[in-house]
């Protein structure tokens, strides 16, 4: 089954197939966007190449921002990010995109997968860790700087912890991992919030802003690396490190991954079913937006998100248009070894069933036949 196949033989089976050996009447969907879910998606485009030799995708994973900006500047077909775009946000990108096209352009977006943000540490032996809610908060904020710090022997007792310098590492660049990552800390501690924000009477009012909840946000520490990939190495290579990546990319560098405390103070790993039950709690709003930056249930990791692809609902090349919307299709579909069926294997969550009816139901208006209209 393709569910089955190891990932490095696929990778190996992509390089094989060269353009020189493309069927006459291929097709091939540009996209950009996230690394959060980059793994997943290259999974999916590779396999429905391989059941679909006509149709190609290529994704290349430049971060969110970057992601959005390629699509509305003309260079993809999509975009895929871990923001959703508000309303506002579709028609001003669609407006631009129009503008350049000489015609009405209409965006539209759907999840299609879930995840969760981890929070991965290099130290000497790498002992299991427990993180409270502010001490993570303060590490990210350059406020706790040494690994054997009080707050963190006191949520850790019986583990030695070392006297060892706290090395944030973070994204460079415009992400949606960091939107995510932000989001959640801005729900949970005063510190993290741009002044405005703040709640009247809170002991930081007359400090200068948070960092604030952003894709860019106002960074007081920390070293910068490039996508997912770039923070894992970064972690990976530096003693003392802590950050913030996707939970598979966590899983498929080998690092060690810290139990949060969630809102109702239990501590919980990223594991696919804590996430599920986070994304669960989720409400959209009329353009299939939403985030859930502290989940209420105690079975629940606390930093989860979707993933969103942002695409037109109408393409003037017809044959690009159909295969986009076979493709995501098939990102949907939740049989085994397809689709949603291959989320978990890659350390990502299946989207719940409602959300998965919903992002169903929306995919089909891509180049969707035009409505008949009623005889008179």
């Amino acid at each position: 089954m393709p569910g089955r196949r190891p990932l490095t033989l696929l990778l190996a089976a992509a390089a094989l197939l060269a353009p020189s050996c493309a069927p006459a009447d291929a097709v091939t969907v540009q996209g950009a966007g996230a690394t959060f879910p980059a793994p997943l998606s290259k999974r999916w485009f590779l396999e429905y190449n391989l059941a679909h030799p006509n149709v190609r995708v290529n994704y290349q994973a430049i971060g969110s921002g970057a992601g959005v900006s390629q699509l509305q500047a003309g260079l993809t077909d999509f975009a895929e990010s871990d923001e959703a775009l508000s309303r506002a946000k579709l028609a001003e990108v669609g407006k631009a995109m129009g503008e350049r096209d000489g015609a009405a352009v209409e965006l539209m977006q759907v999840p299609i997968t879930g995840g969760a943000v981890a929070l991965c540490y290099n130290l000497p032996g790498n002992p299991d860790l427990k993180l409270p809610r502010q001490v993570y908060a303060g590490m990210a904020l350059g406020e706790i700087t040494y690994w054997d710090d009080k707050a963190l022997a006191n949520a850790n007792p019986g583990v030695a912890l070392p006297h060892l310098p706290i090395t944030f590492v973070r994204r460079a660049e415009s992400s949606g991992t960091t939107f995510v990552f932000t989001t959640h800390l801005n729900a949970i501690d005063d510190r993290w919030k741009l002044d405005k924000d703040r709640k009247p009477g809170s002991p930081h009012l007359s400090t200068a802003d948070g960092p604030g909840a952003s894709k860019t946000p106002q960074w007081t520490v920390g070293i910068g690396g490039k996508g997912n990939s770039g923070v894992a190495a970064l972690i990976a290579q530096t003693p003392g490190a802590f950050g913030y990546l996707e939970a598979g990319y966590a899983e498929l560098s080998g690092l060690k991954v810290a139990a949060l405390q969630n809102k109702a103070g239990a501590f919980v790993l990223p594991a696919g079913e804590n996430a599920r039950v986070g994304l669960e709690e989720a409400v959209f709003n009329d353009v299939f937006g939403t985030t859930v930056p502290d989940p209420k249930s105690a079975a629940a990791y606390p930093i989860v998100t979707f993933t969103w692809a942002v695409a037109r609902t109408r393409y003037a090349d017809r044959r690009t248009g159909e295969a986009l919307r076979a493709v995501l299709a098939y990102c949907l579909d939740d049989a085994p070894g397809v689709g949603q069926g291959l989320s978990e294997s890659l350390g990502y969550v299946k989207l719940p069933r409602a959300t998965l009816d919903m992002a169903r139901k929306a995919v089909q208006r891509i180049n969707a036949a035009p409505t008949p209209e009623p005889k008179k």
